[in-house]
């Protein structure tokens, strides 16, 4: 079993063999800066590579002896010193990239692409999203048709006023006709009242008179 023996892949190599496999693959990738092989050995040759780019941040004399030992190459290390390790001063790790292509032909290997993560540009498109003004976004139309009715409504609430205005008016100016009706109403139907009463005691008057002078005859 090989439980946390994560990069032990032999490739089917002795040691010296693998090393000197895996040191021709990231020169490679150095000078090429994008190279297509099996899986197995590009993310091993992405584990190098990183590891490379991470003495060559740190720029020291020390850093240039170690990745030296590697690359046997000093055109290579000015250029990993000078170049390719500026560009990831502000990224902690994940400098290469693997992307899978599919399988080869014939062996049906998986195959895949090794490749370095475009720094500079990503850190252009965030400056531009800082300085760029945020876009208005266009309503659609029928938000817009939303819009207009409660306006319509709230015009015909503040007009509604001056119209019911009259009408009560109206209204109010009936209502006292109608009283001043009732009270003449009322007032004639005391005054007869009170002639009818007239009457009445004037007939009695009479007939007590009619009465006495019956007895007194």
């Amino acid at each position: 079993m090989r439980h946390r023996k994560k990069g032990t892949t032999s490739f089917g190599r002795i040691l010296g063999q693998k090393k000197a496999l895996l040191n021709n693959l990231v020169k490679a990738l150095l000078q090429n800066e994008r190279i297509e092989t099996t899986l197995a050995r590009a993310k091993e040759t992405g584990r190098l590579t990183e590891k490379l780019i991470t003495y060559g941040k740190k720029g020291t004399v020390h850093a240039r002896r170690q990745a030296y030992k590697i690359l046997k190459n000093r055109d290579l290390v000015k250029k990993l010193f000078d170049e390719i390790a500026p560009k990831y001063k502000s990224r902690n790790g994940g400098y290469t990239r693997v992307i899978k292509t599919g399988f080869r032909i014939g062996d049906a290997a998986p195959t895949a692409i090794v490749e370095f993560v475009e720094e500079e540009i990503a850190a252009k498109k965030k400056k531009k999203s800082k300085t760029e003004k945020p876009k208005t976004i266009k309503k659609p139309a029928v938000e817009k048709k939303k819009q207009e009715k409660p306006k319509a409504k709230a015009e015909e609430k503040v007009e509604t006023p001056e119209t019911v205005e009259p009408e009560i008016e109206e209204k109010q100016e009936d209502i006292e006709e109608s009283k001043e009706e009732v009270e003449e109403a009322l007032n004639e139907g005391v005054a007869e009242n009170t002639q009818v009463g007239k009457e009445e005691k004037a007939i009695e008057e009479k007939s007590e008179e009619q009465i006495d002078k019956e007895k007194s005859e």
